[in-house]
């Protein structure tokens, strides 16, 4: 573990190569790293999404030049990752109300208590996480902005961070919230921390050890429940009018739409697998082999009958249906036409009595 006296003299030299970030920014980028196995869950993204906007737009009491960072909650397997959970914290815990000139708050200000106070609302956060889920373990932490500052590094590594002290090798995630809506990547980076042998100053010796971010790739994961509920965010949006039948009809385009792009996708694998263009990759062959076998066959004659008898089912329900309501209303109406008839009889029956 290397000792960072403070984040303004911490050497940094932030390793990006991530699709979602500018390597214009980070010159000195290195290799991704690919021995892990990560996995990242929509609902983590959703909450670092939601934690940004609400402190941008007014909704939480901090002021919008707060930096916006929060916890990462999940599952470690050796060198399988999974992030499941974020858990928003103010780590600006200064009590000036009033950002610097540079319209910034620097990390890590404030008296004794009340560090010392927001430490403890950290671990209580944790606590109570870990009560509710209690397979779910700190995996590390995440931050919303454009490129890396030299305070991520401290955060990550320092001795007195409650991320390196609850996790040996903490992962951190960066949201770019200027990220270009044309674009068809995650606005997301993740990064783990090295310890490298890089160039001293004039003042310290020739080489001396300095933490580095490496990126890691990730993939996208999802369980039925979580894409049930992913959808139903969306579906909660503005409507402008449109009717519910609009917005199935849409939410069925786009799944046809990106079950296309999938097939095609497939499709451009095999075809350039056939013409070797590119290596033949069993694991993935034999996953396309799975998956085929789990589809009906289409030419099948027992298919045929059988789809023609469960339509003729459904049709004969219908029919059924429609009859019954028919009857329904036809007996109401009769219902209704006795009623009238006998109180007139009776009304006729009264004046005859009185003549």
């Amino acid at each position: 573990m290397m000792d960072i006296d403070s984040p303004s003299s911490s050497p940094v030299m932030a390793e990006v190569n991530s699709k979602t970030s500018s390597e214009s920014n980070n010159p000195q980028s290195t290799p991704r790293q690919s021995e892990k196995n990560l996995m990242v869950h929509p609902l983590a993204i959703i909450g670092m999404s939601d934690h940004y906007t609400r402190i941008q737009m007014g909704g939480s009491p901090l002021h919008p030049s707060s930096p916006v960072l929060g916890l990462l909650f999940g599952w470690q397997d050796g060198l399988d990752i999974c992030i499941v959970d974020s858990e928003e914290i103010e780590y600006s815990h200064s009590s000036s109300s009033t950002p610097p000139s540079n319209g910034e708050f620097g990390f890590g200000r404030g008296a004794d208590t009340e560090v010392t106070s927001h430490q403890q609302s950290i671990r209580l956060k944790i606590e109570l996480h870990q009560k509710v889920f209690p397979t779910h373990e700190l995996i590390g932490w995440y931050r919303v902005g454009n490129t890396i500052i030299p305070e991520d590094l401290y955060i990550n590594n320092h001795p007195s961070s409650i991320v390196k002290e609850l996790n040996e090798s903490p992962l951190f995630v960066l949201m770019n919230p200027d990220a270009e809506d044309a674009s068809n990547e995650l606005p997301i980076s993740i990064y783990e921390s090295l310890v490298t042998m890089g160039q001293g100053n004039d003042a310290g010796p020739s080489e001396q050890p300095r933490a580095v971010f490496v990126g890691l790739d990730f993939e996208l994961e999802t369980g039925e429940p979580e894409r049930i509920a992913v959808e139903k965010v969306f579906k909660a949006q503005a409507t402008d009018g449109a009717s519910g039948l609009d917005l199935h009809l849409d939410s069925v385009t786009s799944s046809v739409e990106s079950m296309r792009t999938r097939i095609a996708t497939l499709l451009d694998f095999l075809r350039k697998t056939h013409s070797k263009e590119i290596p033949v990759n069993y694991n993935l062959l034999r996953q396309v082999d799975g998956l085929l076998r789990q589809l009906p066959v289409l030419a099948d004659d027992n298919l045929t009958t059988e789809f023609d008898n469960e339509y003729d089912d459904m049709m004969t329900l219908a029919f059924l249906a429609s009859v019954a309501k028919t009857a329904k209303v036809v007996q109401g109406y009769s219902d209704k036409f006795k009623h009238v008839q006998d109180f007139s009889n009776s009304k006729v029956m009264r004046g005859g009595m009185f003549r």
